[in-house]
């Protein structure tokens, strides 16, 4: 498309670039971004922080954290300033590579970079503390978050119910959610979906199918995901029957089962012997 587009003479400007850039980025096209990136040069169009920063994204998405910081330096010796978003995809990719003491020395550099860290800077180091099984590091830096006049987002406290929740500190979990509800908070699907899936992986069924029966009166639309939580909840307390039920209720409410949904209820027959019915 560049090719078609700087054949037909049309002038392009560095949002122009940027979005084709970022485009090759998230198809994993890395070759094809950097040679966005030299055509812009070449063009005497000059990359902007935002280019180098969808650059660097690119290059995290793919793990390859050498290449991102090779990128962030030749932004620098440009004399450009990375800012907080660009400095987020740093950590978010160390993050993700479990690498949670380089986006740490990242996210303690802020200070001095006169950087403010933002909902999504918190939610990736958040994450990462919680999958490495830090929870007192993550509930620290949640604390200090809020300490810092920062108000968690929706999808902040979904990773702190859900981090919670994975390292088997459910009753904190449900303080917090607790919490949200006294404060008013907006509480969506994928949060009940968290605490359902927890209280099912605790043998605590009664309380998880409370919780489920109780979101169409809180006006809340269920989705494929949280069905099949409950139907795994079923399946593996050995009660086939109930998961079948929800499995046509589901159907009759206008919501289509996925993949994974055939395969937790099949998977469930199957392990009570059942074969005939699955």
């Amino acid at each position: 498309m560049l090719r078609e587009m700087l054949d037909n003479g049309i002038a392009l400007d560095v949002h122009t670039y940027c979005v084709l850039l970022d485009a090759c980025t998230k198809e994993g096209k890395m070759k094809e971004a950097e040679g966005v990136l030299e055509v812009m040069v070449y063009r005497g169009v000059d990359p902007d922080v935002v280019t180098y920063s969808s650059l660097m994204d690119g290059y995290c998405l793919q793990g390859q954290m050498g290449e991102a910081i090779r990128v962030l330096n030749t932004m620098v010796e440009r004399g450009l300033h990375p800012n907080v978003y660009s400095y987020t995809i740093l950590i978010n990719g160390y993050c993700k590579k479990m690498k949670i003491d380089e986006g740490m020395h990242l996210f303690r550099e802020f200070p001095r970079r006169r950087l403010k860290p933002h909902n999504g800077t918190f939610s990736a180091m958040l994450r990462g503390l919680f999958q490495t099984g830090r929870c007192g590091a993550a509930q620290e830096l949640f604390n200090d978050m809020q300490a810092a006049g920062i108000i968690p987002n929706s999808q902040t406290y979904a990773i702190m119910l859900d981090g919670l929740c994975r390292n088997k500190n459910i009753s904190k979990a449900l303080s917090l959610f607790h919490m949200m509800e006294r404060n008013g908070l907006d509480l969506n699907i994928v949060m009940y979906s968290i605490l359902i899936d927890a209280f099912c992986k605790d043998k605590k069924l009664y309380t998880a199918r409370a919780l489920f029966s109780n979101l169409s009166s809180k006006g809340l639309q269920l989705d494929v995901k949280t069905y099949t939580t409950m139907i795994q909840g079923f399946c593996e307390e050995g009660l086939p029957h109930e998961a079948k039920e929800l499995f046509v209720k589901m159907e009759q409410n206008g919501c289509l089962p996925n993949d994974a949904t055939y395969n937790t209820i099949i998977r469930g027959f199957i392990g009570q012997h059942k074969c005939y019915e699955a």
